[in-house]
């Protein structure tokens, strides 16, 4: 492909090789940081059992885009947490709040519910089934997971940006909200109007951002310094791995539909590099993806994804070769076995978290609306999506304990918005309103 400096297999010396691998670096960590931060506040984790979240999360993120260069799809895409997989953590940590259930066995039913996610890619790459099951998701179903998964967690959003939780208040504080929406316009600025590099780290520049503001206002706590210097990441670190009927359809679910996330980040590497990509590499892609994101059930993390945004920096730089990014992957990879590190980061405030999640969330509900932007919308598509999104968002009010009569496991699926919804779209796209030309 013209303007590429080095493709795939050629490797950059001395000075290039060096500001290539940290560029990769500080592109990765701009990609993963926000998640385990975010997540583990709220699920109401100590800083200290946060700061362990963010360092496995580093871990399973540098091990597995290293894993993937190599042995899988072998393109130089950044692994990541997907923003469906922390999406779908916030909506069953919402609901079980609701329902005064414990978050401490929801995280290890969600290491069970990962595994068997895992197993889902890996059974799909084993045996050639992704073109099938591409089929399934449609424009009209993928829109509406990711509309129904943004509606779901715009609660738990919203509270955070309210200052809703943030030390423990109860009550909106009108500092906090200033303090998020200035966050928010700057990184969504930054988003829009930015150039280059800058524009595609808007949210890790936001985040530093506002983590400054609010160690100037003295609204954080200092890092905890009695850690170890050296720590191999937990295995199962919430407790053995539990089985909860609800939670693994969720999850199984997810990575079905994150089969387009891959997908389309092969693509578009692919593109960005002047690469082929051939059934063997979506293939290996996937088998590989269910290993990474079994092994993210193992360590107690979020499950992972290739991301598009590694396509965006090859353009940008011209650099399309792996070593640089193994060798950032790797290093990515060791920040897991730091505890200070994870620690250090684990005093970024939830409120600034929220923010900037505030705006990549009002993206994927964009992204959602794009795939709509792509049907005939003729009667019979309005009619599809009016349902499924009427029924999905509707369920999202209707109280845990409405539920109580009906046997627990089917009570719990009714009471998920977000697979009620996705169930009755697959029902109606593909079965009751299945078009006559449908192949």
């Amino acid at each position: 492909m013209e303007g590429l400096l080095y493709h795939l297999n050629e490797r950059p010396k001395g000075g290039e090789l060096i500001l290539s691998s940290i560029q990769w670096f500080i592109f990765s960590l701009a990609n993963v940081i926000t998640v385990p931060i975010v997540l583990g506040q709220a699920l109401g984790l100590p800083a200290n059992e946060v700061a362990q979240f963010t360092e496995r999360t580093f871990f399973v993120c540098g091990l597995v885009g290293l894993v993937q260069s190599v042995l899988g799809h072998r393109y130089a895409i950044i692994e990541g947490p997907a923003g469906m997989w922390w999406g779908v953590f916030l909506v069953l940590i919402q609901m079980t709040k609701d329902e005064h259930g414990s978050t401490g066995q929801l995280l290890q039913e969600l290491e069970l519910g990962l595994i068997v996610a895992g197993v889902v890619f890996i059974i799909l790459g084993l045996f050639g089934l992704l073109g099938f099951i591409r089929k399934l998701f449609t424009p009209v179903v993928t829109g509406t997971f990711l509309v129904l998964l943004a509606l779901q967690v715009s609660k738990s959003l919203i509270e955070g940006v309210l200052g809703i939780g943030f030390r423990n208040h109860t009550t909106v504080s009108p500092e906090i909200v200033l303090l998020s929406v200035i966050l928010m316009v700057v990184t969504i600025l930054l988003m829009f109007r930015g150039k280059g590099m800058v524009k595609s780290i808007a949210v890790l520049i936001g985040l530093i951002l506002g983590w400054i503001v609010y160690a100037v206002l003295g609204l954080i706590d200092a890092p905890n310094t009695h850690v170890p210097a050296f720590h191999l990441p937990s295995i199962f670190p919430f407790g053995p791995p539990k089985f909860h009927l609800g939670v693994t359809i969720t999850c199984a679910i997810t990575a079905i539909i994150l089969l387009s996330n891959l997908i389309a980040s092969i693509q578009a590497f692919g593109a960005a590099a002047g690469e082929s990509p051939t059934n063997a590499t979506y293939n290996r892609g996937s088998l590989f993806t269910g290993i990474g994101t079994a092994i993210a059930g193992i360590f107690g993390a979020v499950g992972v994804v290739p991301l598009t945004a590694a396509a965006s920096l090859v353009s940008l730089t011209g650099i399309a070769s792996r070593l640089p990014f193994i060798i950032a992957s790797s290093a990515v990879g060791l920040l897991g076995f730091f505890p200070y590190i994870g620690s250090l980061v684990a005093t970024l405030p939830s409120p600034v978290g929220y923010a900037v999640l505030f705006t990549v969330f009002g993206q994927l509900l964009g992204f959602g609306l794009l795939d709509y932007k792509r049907l005939k919308l003729d009667q019979r598509d309005i009619f599809v999506v009016g349902i499924a999104l009427l029924t999905g968002v509707g369920i999202y009010f209707i109280p845990g304990t409405a539920w109580m009569g009906l046997p627990p496991v089917l009570g719990y699926l009714l009471d998920n918005g977000l697979i009620v919804g996705i169930v009755l779209v697959l029902l109606l796209e593909h079965v009751i309103f299945r078009r006559k030309n449908a192949t």
